[in-house]
């Protein structure tokens, strides 16, 4: 027979005995668990090295589905019922008084809650409407199972994903009850979860799932109306906040439902465009949802992922929302890629439409590189001493980022092209250096594989062959770019390849790297050069800033490097990096490591391939894009 209740609880070692004595086994509730320090014979699942959201996923996905409601309960909350009923009893007498979608109660001391202060509205009823309430204590009806779980974990799995519950929660609100005839609080606080260790890192992985969700979120004019700033609109708390006072405010009252299916797709869909990729699963239950693709599923994607064009790639908008859509809408791939899994297969697919096999060549570069040994020579300081000279000085040609030779005996004498980004840091050095050199002294080209060089006073941009073709051409050296006849530029091309996008990345407790959503010049030269028909690229003083690990300027660039042209991008000091190194470290594994012309040093490929790098790159993978268009 259909029992009412299910409590689900995470406990360290075991649950909590209280809760075992009134939950296990009655006869309208069962108890279920899992352990995440230690197993136990009794356990569902032993879960070792999970995040708090990991857990209840496992817990919601394994436990059995013939129960009218899931109750989630923190295994150090105590419940303390405020009538002559016990915990059990009073929960099912508030489940039979209002079938609600959510059911939760009144916050006691010990959480970190205005709600749990407000003496006076605790006393004002018995049941109330709180939105965005704590989810140490949920209990959900069967029918939305599948619509709140699993949660994401990408943000870090902890509180964005419960502000996310909550924001899930608004279709429901009128039927998202807050019993008042019982409270609950922490027994324990762990002092070692992350919300309590960081609380503005907390705070940014909220902002950042904000940010994913909100484009999907279709009462955004109710929130514009309310916010005070543009700034306010993309704060995470800021539409807590805002329901939190709509419901006191309008003096909003839970309602009873004899509804038996909240998830009305219909309904959900006034307040979220169900299009969004946290909703691609909403058709599938939560039990048969596939975790990873199949064999099979990679076969049918990477069919979809073949007939990408470079052609579909050259644009200023981002293309993968509509590749991602198609593959999801075909009724054989039982897995829902995201779009960062989707460009991952892209890269690892080595088809045509990939830069390096489709990026138009210019002739005179390539009569000039081809069938060539070339080294590309950056200004890594991981170079210094290591008496690589004579070696770069070997290959028949040598490729320098910008002009400047930092000492010959590690980094070579020669320079035979110049990469360059052109922009108003780096551009005018480099040609007040040609200026001075002798016609047999200057370098045999200048590639550029940006678009612009710097943003002008009225917010258009100055394109680097506007401002530098003429320059070039009286100095009689070619320059070499990437835009196209019709004024496109295979720049784009290659910055959807890559995929770059803006995040933070925490290395320990007060340890984070900023990436803005670009790339390097640097590292684009690197495709640029592969699109050629060269022999061999062999890198040199290229370490994709000691693959992104936080550190200071003396080891993100050569001394003299930085003497010639400042420390650019650091603005906000030494955990600073201007551009996305996990993209340009994952496309390196992904499409350059793996064409056999191409060279890195031992070094460097050791940490680009280390067990470390691969576990950053996986959680890197699933973080989504939120800037959807090229500079």
């Amino acid at each position: 027979m259909k029992k009412k209740l299910c409590v689900l609880q995470v406990a360290p070692i075991e649950p909590t005995k209280e809760h075992v004595e009134l939950f296990k086994s009655k006869n309208n509730c069962d108890f279920f668990f899992v352990t995440h320090d230690a197993k136990h014979p009794d356990a569902l699942k032993y879960c070792p090295n999970t995040t708090w959201v990991d857990t209840r996923n496992i817990l919601a996905k394994m436990v059995p589905k013939n129960y009218d409601y899931y109750a989630f309960v923190d295994y150090d909350y105590v419940l303390r019922p405020q009538t002559s009923l016990n915990a059990l009893e009073q929960i099912l007498e508030d489940l039979n008084e209002f079938n609600p979608a959510v059911l939760t109660y009144y916050p006691g001391k010990g959480l970190h809650t205005p709600f749990a202060t407000d003496v006076e509205y605790y006393n004002s009823c018995d049941y109330s409407v709180i939105p965005f309430t704590h989810c140490g204590l949920k209990i959900v009806h069967h029918s939305l199972m599948d619509w709140f779980f699993p949660m994401i974990t990408r943000f870090g799995g902890g509180v964005d994903a419960c502000h996310l519950f909550n924001i899930l929660e608004i279709p429901f609100l009128k039927n998202v009850v807050c019993s008042h005839k019982m409270l609950y609080d922490n027994g324990v606080t762990d002092l070692n979860t992350p919300h309590n260790q960081n609380g503005a890192w907390s705070k940014y992985r909220m902002d950042q799932m904000w940010k994913w969700i909100q484009p999907s979120f279709k009462k955004n004019n109710l929130l514009k109306i309310h916010a005070k700033s543009k700034a306010e609109l993309e704060d995470s708390l800021f539409v807590k906040n805002m329901f939190i006072s709509l419901i006191k405010n309008n003096s909003v009252k839970p309602e009873r439902s004899k509804e038996i299916n909240f998830l009305d797709k219909e309904k959900v869909s006034k307040f979220f465009d169900l299009t969004h990729e946290r909703f691609h699963y909403l058709d599938i239950k939560l039990n048969n949802r596939n975790e990873s693709y199949s064999v099979n599923d990679l076969e049918i994607i990477n069919s979809h992922l073949s007939n990408i064009s470079f052609k579909d790639l050259i644009t200023i908008t981002d293309p993968w929302d509509g590749v991602v859509n198609q593959i999801n809408n075909d009724s054989r791939v039982k897995y829902k890629i995201t779009t960062s899994e989707c460009v991952d297969l892209f890269q690892k697919l080595n088809s045509k439409a990939l830069f390096k096999n489709s990026n138009k060549k210019n002739e005179k570069l390539n009569d000039y590189l081809e069938g060539k040994r070339v080294a590309i020579v950056g200004p890594a300081p991981y170079l210094k001493g290591q008496g690589k000279g004579k070696l770069i000085d070997s290959y028949d040609i040598v490729v320098r980022i910008q002009h400047n030779i930092l000492n010959p005996t590690d980094y070579g004498s020669r320079t035979d092209i110049v990469q360059s980004c052109l922009n108003s840091n780096y551009g005018p050095p480099l040609i007040e250096h040609l200026k001075g050199l002798s016609d047999q002294d200057k370098p045999k080209f200048v590639i550029c594989n940006d678009t612009v060089s710097h943003q002008k006073t009225d917010g258009s941009w100055a394109y680097v062959d506007e401002l530098y073709e003429d320059i070039f051409k009286n100095l009689k050296i070619p320059f070499v770019n990437l835009k196209n006849n019709d004024n496109t530029w295979n720049r784009w091309a290659l910055y959807w390849e890559i995929y770059a996008k803006s995040h933070i990345e925490k290395f320990s407790t007060n340890e984070f790297t900023i990436y803005s959503s670009n790339f390097n010049s640097g590292y684009g030269s690197l495709s640029f050069l592969m699109s050629y028909d060269l022999k061999e690229l062999a890198v040199f003083g290229l370490d994709i800033y000691n693959t992104g690990l936080p550190q200071t300027c003396e080891q993100k660039y050569n001394e003299a490097y930085t003497q010639a042209y400042g420390t650019d991008g650091r603005p906000m000091g030494p955990d600073k990096i201007l551009h996305d190194q996990l993209s340009q470290i994952m496309h390196c594994k992904n499409v350059l490591i793996k064409d056999s012309r191409f060279k890195m040093d031992p070094e460097v490929l050791d940490k680009l391939n280390s067990d470390s790098m691969n576990k950053r790159i996986k959680q890197f993978i699933m973080l989504p894009k939120f800037k959807k268009d090229t500079r």
